[in-house]
């Protein structure tokens, strides 16, 4: 009988933290929820199990990374991210399955795509189908990020088959990155308190592995000059920006593995509505002054500086490929570049801390533009010209 009470009482506790107790697992200890629970814990939503819910998918964006993160209690489980404004101002349950580093490849296809196998073996905390799924796609690092997916996953492509080539390793993508837990998915608290255990015991031990810290540190270099309030100011040196050291042909290769990465959601997800919303990088979201702007170097070997000009003319360019690929698939589109430029001319959109993403000001701006344009059809959209 003491057995039996003890597995019936784990049972129940198991129960509640999967019905509710997940809602109230604070920030801090996110981290040990495992990957397929964790987007149950977040609060842009009104319950755990969300219900007919905008799916946000990309990288660190549609993760949340940014100042609004950096300056929430830990202890609390509060609003910090654009999905949290689309949820007020919609008032839809948002899911974000963002996830840092992630490219085309991974951020539209191999993690949702784990997500929903997980969903489909799980007992209770299943996610459903969205009634519409939003893409960010950040042009300051993706693009990128799909050059190092056919470097790592397409070996000697061709380029008569490329997209062929493209679609067979984005299928064979999410089962590479899937960690089978067997029948521990059916238990979630067991697997978060085993994390927690872990950690306790490697702090006491003096066998813990500190991560780096995850404060972001601030470009370094010279920095660029924009104008803010109507004010010259400095910007950081080495800002994320449109993708400069790539050549015209790796820009359109990299497309393709976005266009089939698009290919593979739409099939995943057959008859939910995609919009994509095209995110600016730093440098393309001021008005830049100067003759050169400071880029961060992704290509071992390339040039840092660049003529001022160079960034809306690749961006725009950027932006033109990634809608035609969009509108090609019968998706939305949305330029999210005038809304954050509009926002740049009265205070900054990022940092002071972290000037990689969005700070609260261009998380709201974000989060607005989305919550207006899902309310409509999600067809079509165009790309601003932009001017620098």
């Amino acid at each position: 009988m003491v057995i039996v009470s003890v597995g019936l009482t784990y049972l129940a506790a198991e129960a509640a933290f999967a019905f509710g107790g997940l809602r109230y697992v604070p920030l801090r200890l996110h981290g040990h929820l495992p990957d397929d629970i964790r987007l149950f814990a977040q609060s842009s939503k009104a319950g755990v199990l969300p219900q007919n819910p905008v799916l946000l998918l990309g990288d660190s964006h549609a993760q949340g990374f940014g100042d609004w993160l950096l300056e929430i209690n830990p202890d609390c489980n509060g609003p910090f991210h654009s999905a949290h404004v689309i949820q007020q101002l919609s008032g839809r349950d948002v899911v974000a399955l963002g996830v840092s580093g992630a490219g085309s490849a991974e951020g539209m296809a191999a993690f949702p795509a784990i997500a929903y196998a997980q969903a489909d073996r799980a007992w209770y905390l299943r996610l459903p189908k969205p009634d519409v799924a939003v893409v960010y796609f950040y042009e300051g690092n993706d693009l990128n990020n799909n050059i190092s997916f056919l470097d790592r996953r397409v070996a000697h492509p061709d380029a008569s088959k490329l997209a062929e080539q493209i679609d067979r390793s984005i299928a064979a993508y999410s089962p590479a990155l899937s960690n089978d837990t067997g029948r521990a998915l059916h238990f979630p608290l067991f697997r978060f308190l085993v994390s927690m255990i872990r950690q306790t015991w490697a702090e006491a031990t003096g066998t813990l592995q500190v991560p780096a810290s995850e404060e972001p540190a601030i470009p370094s270099g010279l920095p660029n000059a924009a104008e803010v309030a109507g004010k010259a100011t400095e910007l950081p040196g080495h800002l994320q920006s449109p993708a400069l050291e790539l050549t015209s042909e790796e820009l359109e290769r990299a497309t393709l593995v976005y266009d089939r990465s698009l290919v593979f959601l739409q099939k995943l997800l057959p008859g939910t509505p995609v919009l994509v919303v095209y995110l600016p990088s730093p440098l393309s979201s001021y008005r830049l002054l100067g003759a050169e702007v400071s880029g961060q170097q992704y290509v071992p070997d390339t040039a840092t500086r660049y003529p001022r000009q160079r960034v809306m003319e690749y961006s725009d360019a950027i932006c033109r490929l990634i809608r035609t690929a969009t509108v090609g698939h019968g998706a939305g589109f949305l330029d999210l570049r005038p809304a954050i430029r509009a926002a740049s001319e009265t205070a900054f959109v990022h940092g002071p801390r972290d000037f990689k993403h969005f700070n609260r000001r261009g998380m709201e701006v974000l989060g607005q533009a989305v919550a207006e344009r899902i309310n409509r059809p999600l067809i079509g959209g165009a790309c601003s010209q932009g001017e620098n």
